[in-house]
């Protein structure tokens, strides 16, 4: 933890410090995060608090973090209960959701990908939540094909329902990771799959812009994307969670997307 809050105050303070979110802390860890945050001498900290075991521990992490004054709450994140039917799932943890005082911070409802339908998008929309997709992981069931995940941005997009997207990817570009030899989808394609989705692509057409490992070329469509394009891709696609900041902004860097000057 010490390792994690000294990381994340070095990305505050760096070149591309915009680009760097808030600190993404589980509800387990919050004790730890306040002890960390008293040796490091931290005033204040950014929070998206993550809830694994979903609405069961929600008052109780939120109440955790109102106790601690340097926690500022920017999100929480919790995913629906396993088995139900999405609609009905996304509906009692939007029920949860409104019952806690979140003091203006975003909720993120995470759905699985192969369970995103266009009710449980609305659902969640109509209580004016997010959603979170989770795009890998340690196996490569974990990893959503290109056109499973190209479908569900296909709803996301029809809905208007604005999301992030977390776990594996660290990377620009889709790639086959040499340790583990998985399939990675890359945060810009994801970028330009939201783009051909809002311009009402089919799932075939988003599939392609998901599956592009030509990183030149992925670069120069996002050069060449305008700015509406880009605000409308933005405002649904609203971030991506990371273990690593330095692994996407090197991407950026390299393809000439983004410098230091």
């Amino acid at each position: 933890m010490a390792d994690a809050v000294a990381g994340h105050l070095r990305h505050k303070t760096a070149w591309y410090r915009d680009m760097s979110g808030p600190f993404v802390c589980p509800d387990s860890k919050i004790i730890e995060l306040g002890t960390a945050l008293t040796a490091a001498n931290v005033a204040e900290l950014d929070l998206a608090l993550v809830l694994p075991g979903g609405a069961a521990s929600l008052d109780a992490a939120v109440d955790s973090v109102f106790a601690d004054p340097r926690l500022r709450l920017r999100a929480v994140e919790l995913p629906i209960a396993a088995g139900d039917e999405p609609s009905a799932a996304v509906a009692e943890l939007a029920s949860a959701l409104d019952r806690t005082p979140l003091t203006g911070a975003a909720a993120f409802i995470e759905i699985p990908v192969r369970q995103l339908t266009a009710d449980a998008a609305r659902t969640a929309a109509d209580h004016r939540y997010l959603a979170k997709l989770r795009t890998g992981g340690v196996t490569s069931e974990a990893f959503p094909d290109e056109r499973t995940l190209g479908m569900a941005l296909i709803v996301l997009a029809e809905e208007r329902l604005a999301f992030k997207c977390t776990a594996g990817l660290h990377h620009a570009v889709r790639h086959r990771a040499g340790d583990t030899g998985l399939e990675h989808h890359g945060f810009l394609n994801v970028l330009l799959a939201v783009g051909a989705a809002l311009a009402g692509a089919n799932a075939d057409a988003v599939a392609v812009e998901l599956a592009d490992r030509d990183a030149d070329r992925v670069a120069a469509k996002m050069t060449q994307l305008d700015p509406d394009t880009v605000a409308a891709i933005r405002a649904l696609f609203t971030s991506v969670g990371t273990c690593s900041t330095v692994e996407p902004i090197t991407d950026l860097v390299t393809l000439g997307l983004i410098s230091q000057d």
